[in-house]
């Protein structure tokens, strides 16, 4: 992709067109707004034989290797088995002794970062801190608290932000025929991967499952209720798997986040426009600090499945932290 064309955050792509690219590069941001993409652009226009305008022509033989992912001084590391494991990484530092075989730089791009072992990381450390002039390397990720401390001080931060929802709908539209573009666009989290990846139909079930839980429970404050739905299948069985259970969580947490925007009068800010009435009755009846208990407590409920918890488990726990009874929620919660 030229990098005319990347999509959100312009001041750091702007930056790092118009100068050279560190050595050893941390982009962090979340998962769908564009690292590995403007990484591997910046490491073809740095091979690129006829660079225009601080970017690459997209045509050269160089160009042309690198978008089809066979440039022979670009390589991506990325996990196998959800691990990136120590001979890999001591592999990417013997390499990156070795001089370009046919461009100016070599790049070494490790996606997700994160999933470095520990004796992986510390395998690179020295090549981080000290690499080659002709080589560069740019590690990737959505969750940088999870890097060790040793490999973050010798990179430099290039963090990516979310796009807005206008920007997302206006790449949809120029780049997508289909006709659920606005629902592709309210649910994309600022991210155009995330958009396109997205199965709309399949969303919208499990949003209005989720929102009917939520309903039941904020207005029954009954866990054998509660029960009764999560025995129904397919749930039972979705709830069992890890990564169901942090889509859940995460619809959940949209769904929250509309109740709140309405609470403080900021309809133009909710995504789940087509079921407001609903949304609506809910932050009619809720406390500002519910809301927030049960967002902190959705938080802690992604991260015990990151730690491995069993995931049926972490969903029960989070309706049991956040009982509520409608006729005494005001009493309970304005405490907190």
């Amino acid at each position: 992709m030229k990098l005319q064309n990347f999509v959100g955050n312009h001041k750091i792509v702007e930056l790092l067109r118009q100068g050279e690219l560190p050595q050893s590069s941390l982009f962090t941001g979340p998962e769908g707004v564009g690292k590995k993409t403007l990484a591997l652009s910046l490491a073809a226009l740095a091979n690129c034989k006829q660079p225009t305008q601080n970017d690459l022509c997209g045509n050269c033989s160089s160009c042309m290797k690198a978008i089809q992912y066979n440039h022979p001084d670009i390589s991506l590391f990325q996990p196998e088995k959800e691990l990136i494991r120590t001979k890999v990484m001591r592999r990417l530092g013997r390499e990156a002794q070795f001089r370009p075989f046919e461009g100016r730089l070599r790049f070494f791009i490790i996606d997700e970062a994160e999933k470095m072992t520990s004796k992986a990381a510390n395998s690179i450390l020295k090549t981080l801190e000290e690499p080659p002039d002709t080589s560069r390397l740019v590690l990737i990720t959505a969750f940088p608290q999870r890097l060790l401390a040793t490999v973050r001080s010798r990179c430099q931060s290039f963090p990516l932000r979310s796009l807005d929802r206008n920007q997302v709908k206006e790449y949809l539209t120029e780049h997508l025929e289909s006709e659920d573009l606005e629902v592709r666009a309210a649910f994309s989290e600022g991210s155009i991967g995330r958009s396109l990846s997205l199965n709309t139909q399949e969303l919208l079930q499990d949003r209005d499952q989720m929102l009917d839980i939520l309903l039941v429970w904020c207005e029954e404050d009954s866990f054998a209720l509660l029960y009764e739905k999560c025995e129904q299948q397919p749930l039972r069985s979705e709830l069992k798997k890890r990564e169901r259970v942090r889509h859940y969580a995460d619809l959940l947490q949209l769904l929250l986040q509309d109740v709140y925007f309405l609470h403080v009068k900021t309809v133009g800010r909710v995504v789940n426009q087509d079921r407001i009435e609903d949304l609506d009755r809910l932050s009619k009846n809720l406390e500002l600090n519910w809301i927030r208990n049960f967002l902190y407590h959705l938080q802690e409920v992604k991260w015990d499945l990151e730690r491995y918890v069993n995931p049926l488990m972490c969903f029960e726990t989070l309706w049991l932290m956040n009982r509520r009874n409608p006729s005494n929620a005001r009493s309970r919660y304005s405490k907190v």
